[in-house]
């Protein structure tokens, strides 16, 4: 039997060849969920990082703030992919009749929803105090008293924090240091209680405590809130001044006091404050360092924390510093705490793996 000629033998291996590579690339590698969820998780946080140091500014110049959140994420492939071929009995005048086809079709459709925040989540989020709960269940989750109490309160027990153009109470800063050592030593003790009327938190304060330091410490909170010394547990409530001296009122801050507190620690240039377009901060003595550090100038620098573009000028942290950095993601956190004093569900990332 005569061999079929080389042609013909070329065209059935390309022929195949193009079917194997067609059924091979029929699904989509399980390898791009790894690279959506770091591209689109990367992407989402930095523009979360623009948007509120965006309206940090905004809010020192007078203008209204603007939310846009991303409600979802929906990423969408398709692959699909065939293959023909046609072959006829050779003739005297064509003795290789041979045709082949192959087509494959790639589709990648991303939808992303965004939600503005109006009306009453408005109201929610970013007008109502933050509740009490949170801020000792985040030192008991263990984030700095410091950095805590000086950024969500305003007072406790009548003591006041500094805020804008305004110096606090000594005794608040007292308290705070007071409260950050016995929280850095694992003295600090919070417990949630069922009531008929909501929980309630409750603030461990121990006696007997074996180390003179906290004892001394827990001496000196009681003494400048007023408590009873005898008094080993006290309710937090939500208030300016406590109802008896075995009560902790908390009078904590929204989130639109709290950008406006670290809207002080804008550099504006100094045209900007001369003619009156930003709103004045005259830094009193006995004040606080700014909590965060937000630079501004004709361009922003290449490498930044978070950096904005307002009006004729760019606003930014710096990535070097750390402790603006470090108040700022706190900030961010409080936005997911502010409206039900527990973190709302993440945007939902779908990436079909077939």
């Amino acid at each position: 039997m005569a061999r079929p000629p080389a042609s013909r033998l070329h065209a059935r291996a390309a022929l195949l060849g193009a079917l194997a590579l067609v059924a091979g690339c029929t699904s989509v590698p399980p390898g791009r969920i790894t690279a959506d969820r770091m591209d689109y998780g990367q992407v989402i946080v930095e523009s979360w990082k623009r948007q509120t140091l965006l309206n940090v500014v905004r809010m020192r110049y007078g203008d209204a703030p603007v939310f846009l959140d991303v409600a979802s994420v929906i990423n969408s492939y398709s692959l699909t992919g065939k293959a023909n071929a046609a072959a006829s009995f050779p003739s005297a005048t064509d003795p290789n009749v041979f045709s082949l086809g192959a087509e494959g079709t790639w589709s990648n459709t991303p939808t992303v929803t965004y939600q503005p925040l109006l009306g009453d989540r408005f109201t929610r989020s970013m007008l109502h105090p933050i509740p009490p709960a949170a801020i000792f269940q985040m030192l008991q989750a263990g984030w700095g008293a410091e950095l805590v109490m000086t950024t969500a309160l305003n007072s406790i027990n009548g003591l006041r924090n500094d805020s804008f153009e305004a110096v606090g109470d000594r005794g608040f800063a007292e308290v705070v240091a007071a409260v950050a050592r016995i929280q850095g030593s694992g003295g600090l003790g919070v417990r949630v209680e069922s009531r008929k009327d909501g929980s309630a938190i409750v603030f461990v304060l121990r006696r007997g405590e074996p180390d003179a330091a906290r004892r001394e410490d827990l001496r000196r909170i009681k003494e400048l809130l007023m408590l009873d010394d005898a008094a080993a547990e006290v309710e937090v409530t939500y208030g300016l001044l406590p109802r008896n001296n075995r009560e902790v009122a908390l009078l904590t801050r929204s989130m639109l006091e709290i950008m406006l507190n670290v809207g002080i620690g804008i550099d504006l240039p100094a045209a900007h404050v001369t003619d009156g377009r930003a709103m004045p901060w005259r830094d009193k003595a006995g004040a606080n360092v700014v909590p965060v550090r937000i630079r501004s100038g004709p361009a922003a620098p290449a490498n930044t924390y978070a950096a904005v573009p307002y009006k004729d000028s760019w606003y930014w942290i710096e990535d070097t510093d750390i402790t603006s950095k470090r108040t700022f993601t706190f900030l961010m956190i409080l936005f997911s705490l502010a409206e039900t004093g527990q973190a709302p569900a993440a945007p939902v990332v779908t990436v079909p793996s077939r």
